[in-house]
């Protein structure tokens, strides 16, 4: 059986009922959800990939400050895209 929830804490609980395991981003953790019942492993390279959208209204006139944050979420993007070394191929 699977689910998917975008619920982290709701997950982690299913965790520690013992209903099964969870993949949630390191971010979702904290000291106050992570208990005895739950074990956190790191997933090692290569990891699971999450895909990120970007929408933007449409213009008559182009929006400096759209297109400029549409540029800078690109080259963030693109950077954390890119293994750190040792960690590629």
């Amino acid at each position: 059986m699977a689910a998917s929830t975008t619920d982290y804490f709701f997950a982690q609980t299913l965790a520690a009922a013992g209903v099964g395991v969870s993949l949630v981003p390191h971010v979702s953790l904290s000291a106050t959800s992570v208990t005895r019942e739950l074990t956190v492993v790191r997933v090692e390279p290569p990891r699971p990939a999450r895909h990120i959208g970007l929408v933007l209204p449409r213009r008559r006139r182009p929006q400096p400050c759209t297109q400029a944050l549409a540029a800078a979420l690109t080259a963030a993007a693109a950077t954390a895209a890119d293994p750190p070394a040792g960690e590629g191929p």
